[in-house]
């Protein structure tokens, strides 16, 4: 039994010493794949690239110039002509930047057209409409202006006056306070109010004039400038009076402006005839005015675009005129299909159609057709949501790169630098000047680009390291475990000699007591 029991133990022993071998093999296979992979990861970094700082050199370049009186050209390429000319030794291109008055046509989004209510219209009718306004309009203000003029005709003294001419003589009489006026027709005597007996045929002219706006208020109350000439019912004033011949030394006026009762309630009569025909002319045009406006009013007509308020325009200004021009060029010119070109005939007349509107403080132009797709496309209240991209058009001064190329004589300075250029189309030789330029944009961007390349390499390296780190861990773990398997070998081994030894002798032992 002691024997079967130490062979037993033996094998299991060896069996043991087994599966450590085994499992140590499977270690350093491990530990072989770790160190692949560790070699792999330190090939990685061996292949990355460092990333360098751009240098400003790197995107400096010499440049000419020269300024041809109106612009400032810079010559950005020359090369030598492959073939001899006697006149000229390069192809040169240059450039210059100006003011380039183009027009365009974008898109709004969410344009929000708004239309008021009323009865379905056109943009033919709308332009009718907007002209019958103007035609009446100004039919009106011509027969306001007319009225007005005769308004003031008949507020202005002079044309209620009769004149007494060829003055010869004007004398003062202070004890009686009256003027004595020599012409012509003999000797008239103007005497002060106050002292005129009967003043009712001078309060009543008075009364006429300032009904009529000739004369001021204040005459209805001050008199002491009125003196009245009692044969011929006729006033003068005495500041016209002190202005005649004999009156005073100097004076040299010869013609006297007096009014009569009969005569000026004759003008005054005219004047109101007159006047009375404008103001029915007047209201007429005004209520043609009106009638026109409110036809209009009864159309349906585009309104707001969000909050930017339209304006037709019924009549081109010259301004207009020429920046419309440019945009239907310009469009023409790019191919894009415009409807504001449709709003003239084929003679180039404008029939109506074009809206004007502000947008951040900028004058925009669109069309009926224009606001009219954008509003009926639109869907809930008023059509005020989801409506198409709206088109608009303005004209403004672009900056524009204008290049050229074309046969110079180039001439240096023995150094190698230019100094002067003439070109085949040109007569004038021009003076160069050379600048040493910067491209600061292009610099910043390689700059940038260097900021995100080092960043990236910087994660890479960073990566690798952190891979390795653990690659580094779990093969020091392995490395433990292989210690304590070859622990475990060894006393394995001694286990199995010392049992090994046991069997041995037990069974020298058995050979011994059978074979006696």
């Amino acid at each position: 039994m002691g024997m079967a029991a130490s062979q037993a133990r033996y094998l299991a022993l060896v069996a043991r010493k087994s599966n450590c071998e085994y499992e140590g093999q499977q270690i350093n296979q491990a530990r072989t794949v770790l160190s692949n992979q560790s070699a792999n990861l330190f090939n990685q970094m061996l292949g990355l690239s460092v990333p360098v700082p751009p240098s400003t050199q790197d995107f400096t370049k010499t440049q000419y110039s020269y300024k041809d009186g109106t612009n400032s050209s810079t010559i950005s390429d020359w090369q030598q002509l492959s073939s001899a000319d006697p006149d000229y030794n390069y192809v040169v291109t240059h450039y210059y930047y100006t003011d380039k008055y183009t027009g365009s046509q974008k898109k709004l989004s969410d344009p929000q057209v708004q239309f008021s209510s009323g009865t379905g219209t056109t943009a033919t009718e709308i332009q009718a409409a907007l002209k019958q306004i103007t035609t009446t309009k100004s039919l009106y203000e011509t027969a306001k202006a007319a009225r007005e003029a005769k308004e003031q005709e008949a507020a202005t003294l002079s044309n209620y006056a009769t004149q007494v001419s060829g003055v010869t003589k004007c004398t003062y009489d202070s004890a009686t306070s009256s003027f004595s006026v020599e012409n012509g027709d003999g000797t008239k005597s103007y005497k002060a109010y106050d002292s005129v007996a009967d003043k009712t045929d001078i309060d009543n002219l008075i009364t006429q004039l300032v009904t009529e706006g000739a004369l001021d208020t204040k005459y209805l109350t001050d008199k002491s400038d009125i003196y009245y000439d009692s044969a011929n019912g006729a006033i003068a004033f005495g500041n016209d009076l002190k202005t005649l011949k004999g009156y005073a030394s100097g004076n040299t006026g010869t013609i006297l402006p007096t009014y009569n009762i009969e005569e000026a309630t004759g003008k005054a009569g005219s004047y109101a005839t007159d006047i009375a025909k404008l103001v029915d002319d007047e209201n007429t045009a005004l209520n043609d005015y009106n009638e026109a406006v409110a036809a209009y009013k009864n159309l349906s007509t585009p309104t707001y675009i969000g909050n930017c308020e339209l304006t037709p325009i019924e009549t081109l200004t010259a301004d207009q005129q020429a920046e419309i021009n440019q945009i239907i060029a310009d469009m023409k010119e790019q191919g894009i299909n415009d409807s504001i070109s449709k709003c003239f005939d084929e003679n180039g007349n404008y029939t109506g159609g074009i809206y004007s509107f502000k947008l951040n403080g900028v004058n925009y132009y669109t069309t009926y057709n224009d606001l009219f797709e954008s509003y009926t496309s639109g869907t809930g209240n008023n059509h005020i949501d989801g409506q198409t991209k709206l088109a608009y058009y303005n004209a403004t001064y672009v900056s524009t790169k204008v290049e050229k190329t074309e046969k110079a004589l180039l001439e240096t300075d023995g150094n190698g630098r230019f100094t002067s250029i003439r070109f085949e189309d040109d007569s004038i030789t021009y003076t160069l000047s050379m600048e040493t330029i910067t491209d600061d944009n292009a610099y910043q961007d390689a700059m940038n680009q260097y900021y995100y390349d080092n960043a990236v390499y910087d994660k890479t390296v960073q990566d690798i390291n952190a891979k390795t780190s653990l690659i580094q861990q779990e093969d020091l773990q392995l490395e433990l475990r292989l210690k304590q398997l070859d622990t475990e070998q060894n006393a394995l081994s001694t286990e199995i000699d010392a049992v090994k030894k046991v069997v041995d002798d037990n069974v020298e032992s058995s050979f011994k007591t059978f074979g006696g």
